[in-house]
């Protein structure tokens, strides 16, 4: 499929692959907005848009293509459904992350800093602010970095110092780190490179880089096709293997270390991949098939980068 082939609105904008610039692809999925009905409701905008996955003819990258220009994408998070933004609401599934939330930022907290003495952090996309919370806590100095004002509020409600504003153009504290986090925001961020390359100009050789993303060769994810929660079209505007990984930050001055599967991920992922499009008497038995695939998927986890989702950890050499 060329780039001829695809819908274009206004507030979409066509681009050639983020990682090698090839304008050739293939059509991989079309995805919903799982969050649709309330984004809608909230931003009065269609609940019936689709949103195309596409793969790099070349290097096989996986990217939404056409996406949602810039100056549009804050809608897409304007969502009652939106778990990573609020401490309150959401339903049954809103409280269990919540729930699990805590057990899942000391596992960060753990892994990300393992055998580093503290010192200073950057949580690019920091959200309300609980893992550099945490870091804080354990002795570190602790900053975010996040574009959603609303979330920047709540995460300086922890104590955290947060810049407001793109990795690109947020006016960062004229700073080096020893480490720098990004849980489940890179492929969120619209310039890819731009970002990589400020991400990289602000940690001091030596430093270590945490990267943690859904993982689109999972089980769950070959298992639900286009309703895999973690697609979650058009806030994902990529998903990542670690040749992609590696092809970005490498020529960045980057050594790759190792991965981890995020163990919470593959339940959460896979109750919303069965809740987020049905409702109604029989929510129940699809909750329970989600609980099995999640524990079906944390078994796969435990094989090399099968996890539902992955932490990448880089050095700056």
């Amino acid at each position: 499929m060329t780039s001829s082939g695809v819908r274009s609105l206004p507030e979409l904008e066509e681009i050639p692959c983020p990682l090698c610039g090839t304008a050739t692809f293939r059509l991989v999925h079309t995805l919903q907005d799982r969050l649709s009905p309330s984004r809608a409701q909230a931003a009065g905008v269609s609940q019936e848009e689709t949103f195309s996955l596409a793969a790099c003819s070349s290097c096989g990258f996986l990217y939404l293509n056409p996406r949602p220009r810039p100056e549009y994408l804050g809608r897409y998070y304007r969502a009652a459904g939106y778990d990573p933004h609020r401490r309150r609401g959401g339903g049954w599934t809103g409280l269990l992350y919540r729930i699990l939330r805590p057990l899942s930022v000391d596992w960060k907290a753990a892994q990300a800093a393992r055998d580093l003495p503290p010192g200073r952090l950057l949580d690019v996309g920091c959200g309300s602010g609980e893992f550099p919370a945490r870091m804080r806590e354990r002795g570190w100095e602790a900053w975010g970095l996040e574009l959603d004002e609303a979330a920047a509020g709540q995460a300086r409600e922890l104590g955290v110092k947060v810049v407001v504003g793109d990795p690109v153009t947020a006016p960062l504290p004229d700073l080096d780190f020893d480490l720098i986090t990004a849980w489940h925001a890179l492929e969120h961020l619209p310039d890819l490179r731009g970002s990589a390359a400020r991400v990289a100009g602000r940690l001091r050789r030596g430093g270590r880089l945490a990267l943690a993303l859904p993982n689109p060769a999972s089980l769950e994810a070959r298992f639900y096709g286009s309703r895999w929660v973690a697609w979650d079209a058009p806030r994902h505007l990529y998903h990542f293997r670690r040749q992609d990984l590696q092809a970005l930050f490498e020529p960045l001055g980057f050594r790759f270390l190792r991965s981890l599967a995020l163990p919470l991920d593959p339940f959460y992922h896979a109750l919303l991949s069965e809740l987020s499009w049905k409702s109604g008497p029989a929510a129940g038995l699809y909750a329970a098939r989600g609980l099995l695939l999640g524990a079906a998927s944390f078994l796969n986890g435990l094989r090399p980068e099968q996890g539902s989702s992955l932490l990448y950890l880089f050095q700056k050499t």
